[in-house]
């Protein structure tokens, strides 16, 4: 991360007395895959392994070598397996719940350590090539290229930032950030800034302020919480479903409507805006093609009074051509269905999550585009993957 550490404060987290209470990490703004990626050390091990910074997935996963590069890595496995499904299930990580300490360094070059995480070591082949020499180790030596990964061959696993609990038979697992203790004066929650998509200071912002808080023109309310987790380290947080919240949809073509109130996912991990269908939502096939919402139509989403196709502008147009750049996708489900806001969100607004009071905020950034989606094309298609509800 080259950006000073002034800067920083200025432009995400509106001046720089805020740094001194709240931890400011650093993100990966991978552009060319449309992630985001943390850094972090794990138990003793000095070195930083890169994962995926995910919303739509709660727990964390961690690849597991044996190799050097993994020693001290894991303080102690347990009898407990766990099991998540991705998308229509084709990715699946399994192993085992193990506890380690994970250290995160700030902007300003402060470790900042979280003891007794509980989180799943992946013990299963999630794709073919997977292996337990996941390191590259070349003669001993660690190779600098970056560890396979089940997306996209950068990240050693997936750290979710979802705020929910995974069900018992996926470990009972939360978010690694639902077990960071914050500064007394702030409020429990998490802010991710991006910048835009092509922004090197990207960054997330562990513990809120209300001062930070109230410069956020947009709130949303959560949908409600459903109970509380007290984490091995002491830590308490709220839980929420896996839908953040519900919103109400409308597509129009010429004389027909359709309406639905459904939940509304807002997902680093996902990187289309896309339906998914399901007892709640379930456009007619005359207004559906090819995966996506037709032409010719309008879609439109409400949360709260706000019409966020407007609000949010996440999109350049809902119903244009390119794949997962200005139209809307259309995936089958089983569930309830949702809407899954996709990374494009994120790299047009700074949101945060305030998980102690159940409240979403979101605030534009400077000249938000999404030129980053193109030429993605159907590589994208394969990389949807929200978690099926087997969780």
């Amino acid at each position: 991360m080259r950006t000073s550490t002034a800067f920083l404060a200025l432009a995400v987290l509106g001046f720089p007395g805020l740094l001194k209470a709240q931890t400011v990490i650093p993100l990966i703004n991978e552009t060319a895959s449309g992630q985001l990626g943390i850094n972090l050390k794990l138990g003793e091990n000095s070195r930083y392994f890169t994962y995926i910074l995910d919303t739509g997935s709660a727990g964390f996963f961690t690849a597991k070598g044996t190799t050097s590069a993994w020693d001290d890595t894991i303080t102690s496995e347990t009898s407990t397996t766990f099991s998540v499904s991705y998308g229509t299930g084709s990715l699946v990580y399994s192993g085992v719940v193990a506890s380690t300490k994970i250290t995160f360094t700030d902007v300003n070059g402060t470790d900042h350590s979280v003891n007794d995480v509980k989180m799943g070591v992946i013990t299963n082949e999630p794709y073919t090539g997977w292996n337990a020499d996941i390191n590259h180790m070349t003669g001993g030596v660690a190779d600098p290229i970056a560890p396979e990964s089940p997306t996209t061959h950068l990240f050693y696993g997936t750290l979710g930032a979802g705020l929910y609990q995974t069900k018992p038979e996926a470990g009972s697992l939360v978010s690694v950030l639902a077990q960071m203790p914050i500064d007394a004066g702030l409020t429990k929650g998490f802010l991710i800034h991006t910048g835009g998509a092509a922004s090197s200071s990207a960054t997330l912002t562990v513990g809120l302020s209300q001062t930070e808080m109230d410069l956020f023109p947009i709130k949303i309310r959560m949908n409600a919480s459903t109970g509380t987790v007290t984490n091995d380290n002491g830590t308490t947080a709220n839980l929420y479903p896996e839908s953040q919240t519900t919103a109400n949809y409308t597509i129009i073509k010429g004389a027909e409507t359709y309406t639905a109130v459904a939940n509304l996912l807002l997902d680093t991990g996902g990187l289309g805006t896309h339906i998914t269908t399901g007892t709640d939502i379930d456009p007619t096939s005359s207004l559906v093609s090819d995966g996506r919402i037709v032409d010719g139509a309008s879609f439109e989403t409400y949360v709260g009074g706000i019409t966020l196709s407007q609000a949010l502008d996440w999109l350049i147009s809902p119903t244009g051509d390119t794949e997962f750049v200005d139209k809307v996708g259309v995936v089958s489900g089983s569930g309830d269905g949702s809407l899954n806001s996709g990374i494009a969100l994120f790299y047009n607004y700074d949101v945060y999550f305030d998980t102690e009071n159940g409240i979403i905020g979101l605030r534009a950034v400077p000249e938000p585009g999404v030129s980053w989606l193109l030429g993605l094309g159907v590589f994208v298609l394969a990389l949807l993957r929200r978690p099926v509800r087997s969780r």
